[in-house]
């Protein structure tokens, strides 16, 4: 109902790894890749085998996983399960009170072989956890301690995929997905509620690859998604639903045989807001083996959410579609086989961004509309280097000049410079050892505050005891740096972490 996911109930154990495609991505993945795409793979079973891991550390920290693994030859199953607690420290920076969390999540994965070349994937995960919270002080315009309020989260996925290939050069997927997540939050001394949210998405998605020649790939694609919100709350509340129809394709060929060409298209039609039309396009030119230059052009868009246009007194039903188009050129470069280096820049100019001022037309009601405009460009770089096979260093550095069109300032909590460094050691086949260090410059938060730039380090390493073992440990925040992600909040300090895993 809000258009946001909330990444803190999304514990790692199952994950395989996280690709990120940053640009506007609206003609492949609709509505909300307005930026870019975090897309997350979940783990599938290797060969047969269970771990057990536990971990204890700062803020009275315990977390605890089982895995198990079986792999066949036309079946492989993937199962987990992950218990984490900690006694926390207080949300408000300005508080004492501990705000403790709790986390179960239970996640599978089967795929198998149905029939000759048809495969079935069925993926699953439930979590249940419980988040101690604190208010908000409107006077100070900061977080304030509230010893009474508590979140309840209940979240619920199932994935079910079939892909089988109609043709020799004629692959197809049809997946279905149904999400459900319901929300509480309790007065604890009361025991009563004070708001209860449900919300369900559905999603159809319909693809096919057509491989017409080895150097070119068609993708032509039908998606339908049903999303339901129903709300009970203080300060209102409502039951909507919305639906969306989107048709989309893309094609990737060689234009020569060191130019690639990707185009891709989409339109979407929903039952809530104004029918989006997006496109994207890249060139790959590869003057040498290991050399890449690129340039590449997109828009994307972001309806309005369920609350932007539905919320009692105060929603805007004719609200349109955040709209955004981008451009960005770059290179990539690989020297030896101990070095890569790249580097970047893009530009992005938004429109019609949603944002609460007063509405003339509603006798001067705050309500959302679109008002915003902005834009963002800068430089992204990164270079690996591994001198050996024990040592190896990697860093980026990011420059990012953002500006509200509205206010003529930096957009919030973005920092105008960012920069990593990491040192990865190896001494021998059993120890590892790495050092982050992490810099983020000074950025603007609500309420024309100015937040600080902060650095920050972090330790790990890890030692294999045999051939099932392994302890591993690490130190976030290593010198205790005090900051501010977003202002009013807190951070941990100077934290340590270790734990042990065996496999069976």
């Amino acid at each position: 109902s809000t258009g946001s996911f909330d990444f803190a109930d999304l514990l790692l154990d199952d994950v395989e790894r996280i690709e990120i495609i940053k640009g506007p991505m609206s003609a492949l993945y609709g509505s909300d890749a307005i930026g870019g795409v975090i897309q997350i793979f979940t783990r599938k079973a290797g060969k047969s085998k269970a771990l057990i891991s536990i971990e204890r550390g700062s803020y009275d920290t315990l977390k605890e996983n089982i895995t198990s693994q079986i792999k066949k030859k036309r079946y492989n199953v993937f199962l987990s399960a992950t218990r984490y607690d900690t006694e926390g420290l207080s949300i408000a920076k300005d508080g004492s009170e501990k705000d403790g969390y709790e986390n179960l999540s239970v996640a599978s994965r089967l795929e198998t072989a149905i029939t000759g070349d048809t495969k079935l994937q069925i993926t699953g995960r439930i979590t249940e956890s419980k988040k101690e919270l604190d208010g908000f002080d409107f006077l100070t315009g900061r977080p304030a301690d509230d010893l009474d309020y508590r979140q309840q989260r209940r979240w619920s996925l199932v994935g079910i995929t079939i892909s089988n290939p109609i043709s020799h050069i004629w692959h197809q997927r049809l997946s279905f997905t149904d999400s459900r997540e319901r929300l509480q939050y309790l007065d604890e001394t009361t025991s009563s509620n004070r708001s209860d949210i449900d919300l369900f998405i559905d999603t159809i998605n319909w693809q096919h690859n057509i491989y017409s020649r080895e150097d070119k790939v068609l993708t032509v694609g039908y998606e339908w998604q049903n999303n339901r919100a129903n709300i009970n709350s203080a300060f209102g509340g409502y039951g909507r639903t919305a639906i969306n129809h989107a048709f989309y394709a893309q094609e990737y060929r060689n234009l020569t045989a060191s130019t690639n060409l990707l185009t891709s298209i989409r339109w979407d039609d929903s039952t809530i807001y104004e029918n989006a039309f997006t496109y994207r396009f890249g060139l790959t030119y590869k003057p040498a083996e290991d050399v890449s230059w690129y340039i590449q052009y997109g828009t994307g868009f972001k309806g309005p959410t369920l609350n932007d246009l539905f919320w009692p007194g105060s929603g805007n039903p004719s609200l349109k579609p955040e709209k955004s188009r981008s451009w960005e050129i770059g290179a990539e470069e690989t020297l030896g086989d101990h070095t890569f280096f790249s580097i970047s820049y893009y530009s992005n100019i938004f429109k019609n961004l949603i944002e609460w001022a007063p509405d003339p037309s509603a006798g001067g009601l705050w309500r959302p509309q679109n008002v915003g405009r902005a834009s963002s460009k800068g430089i992204e770089t990164e270079i690996r280097w591994s001198p050996s096979s024990g040592i190896s260093m990697s860093g980026t550095y990011t420059y990012d000049d953002t500006e509200d069109k509205e206010t003529h300032t930096y957009l919030k909590r973005r920092p105008l410079n960012k920069y990593t460094f990491k040192l990865q050691l190896r001494p021998s086949s059993r120890e590892s050892l790495a050092i982050i260090y992490f810099h983020s410059g000074r950025r603007l938060d609500t309420g024309n505050v100015t937040l600080p730039a902060y650095s920050r380090v972090d330790l790990t390493g890890s030692y294999r005891i045999g051939q099932k073992g392994e302890i591993y440990m690490r130190i976030e925040n290593l010198f205790d740096k005090e900051y501010e992600e977003a202002s009013g909040y807190s951070t941990p300090g100077f934290s340590t972490y270790g734990g042990i895993r065996l496999t069976l």
